[in-house]
């Protein structure tokens, strides 16, 4: 009977430690949004690894510098919104899948505008998390399809 209460107070730890876990990843990625629009790059760069990837919306792979570099200079991230997150844990490994509203232009240029979902994966390093790579999509708007009969 001890080796059951023991075994359910264990269970209990690793649940509450999870759930730790997600809160800790839902507020990095609401963080993260909020440094891209103020142009934070110290927060961007504490949390990306440095072998971290990144695939686009346009689809180009770039390293941590490359992406650094997106948030100094003439682009503005003016509106990184979360709609929906969602985290899942494996081990010391986390998956968030999020979707929302990005915006930023360069000068007068639009860059971004739209929906997007992303994909975002991280690990954690001695207590930390940390981004190793993540993928941004843009969502295309969905259109009726006509077929003709003729």
């Amino acid at each position: 009977m001890f080796d059951l209460l023991v075994s359910l107070a264990n269970d209990q730890t690793v649940m509450r430690d999870h759930s730790q876990d997600e809160q800790a990843l839902m507020k990095i990625q609401h963080e993260w949004a909020e440094a891209r629009v103020k142009g934070d790059t110290s927060y961007t760069r504490r949390l990306e690894a440095d072998d971290c990837t990144i695939v686009w919306p346009d689809g180009k792979i770039v390293n941590k510098r490359a992406d650094l570099e997106t948030m100094t200079g003439n682009i503005v991230f003016s509106e990184f919104n979360i709609h929906n997150l969602q985290v899942r844990l494996y081990g010391d490994a986390g998956i968030v899948v999020d979707e929302g509203i990005i915006k930023a232009h360069e000068g007068k240029q639009n860059l971004l505008g739209g929906k997007f979902v992303w994909t975002d994966t991280f690990v954690n390093e001695g207590g930390q998390w940390k981004v190793v790579a993540s993928q941004i999509t843009p969502v295309l708007e969905k259109r009726s399809l006509t077929v003709n009969h003729n």
